[in-house]
């Protein structure tokens, strides 16, 4: 994803940020507001209309639907407020579940520069990391699985972002578990008897990644 570029006023209201003041994000009159457009406008295409960490397509263009997001929390390193590689574009439910977490794997300096390298960071970074290497998106009987591939970063977006809420929530189900023994049965009871090795796979390793005992906590709560 390439990172915005700021220009004419843009940059030079950029440029005379104290690093301090990240207040200034929120004000609703003068230049922050073309400045947030233009952020916005920016991802929303870098990232054709998906949030960064759910993947989910939302068409609308206005901040109704849409949060600029601060990977590294504003209100930690303000700083940063303006740093093109820690902007990116998220849905409200998960800029909501995200908040202001921690996602540095060590702590920085006061004047230490941004982290520009993958393994600085918790979670699937829009900028540096590839989402499928971390994190699979299956839909079982209509509805979103978020699977994640490994317990550092997969797992951790799963879990600061909420994404579980796709698996119950959003599915009709009263529960994860329940949604998963009740879709398994289902398959096992109208599975056909020339069923693709690749259809049984796809179900096989989808069990195997959400019944792993590293990750139940986590589901079931």
């Amino acid at each position: 994803m390439r990172p915005i570029i700021f220009e004419g006023s843009n940059l030079e209201f950029v440029s005379c940020y104290d690093g301090i003041n990240h207040s200034i994000w929120n004000t609703i009159t003068g230049p922050m507001l073309p400045l947030r457009a233009a952020i916005r406008e920016h991802y929303i295409r870098e990232q054709g209309y998906k949030c960064a960490y759910c993947r989910q397509i939302k068409r609308e263009t206005h901040g109704s639907s849409w949060d600029v997001e601060h990977i590294i929390a504003k209100s930690e390193h303000p700083r940063f407020l303006f740093e093109p590689e820690n902007l990116a574009l998220v849905c409200k439910e998960c800029n909501l579940s995200k908040s202001n977490k921690d996602v540095l794997t060590k702590r920085l300096r006061e004047k230490s520069p941004y982290p520009r390298d993958k393994e600085s960071f918790s979670i699937i970074h829009p900028h540096y990391d590839t989402y499928s290497d971390h994190m699979d998106i299956s839909i079982l009987s209509g509805k979103i699985i978020f699977i994640p591939k490994n317990k550092h970063k997969g797992r951790e977006t799963f879990d600061m972002c909420n994404l579980v809420r796709f698996s119950y929530e959003y599915g009709g189900w009263d529960s994860f578990n329940y949604g998963l023994t009740k879709e398994v049965s289902n398959f096992l009871k109208n599975c056909p008897a020339n069923a693709t090795p690749q259809k049984i796979s796809e179900l096989l390793g989808f069990l195997n990644t959400t019944v792993d005992s590293s990750f139940s906590e986590e589901i079931s709560t």
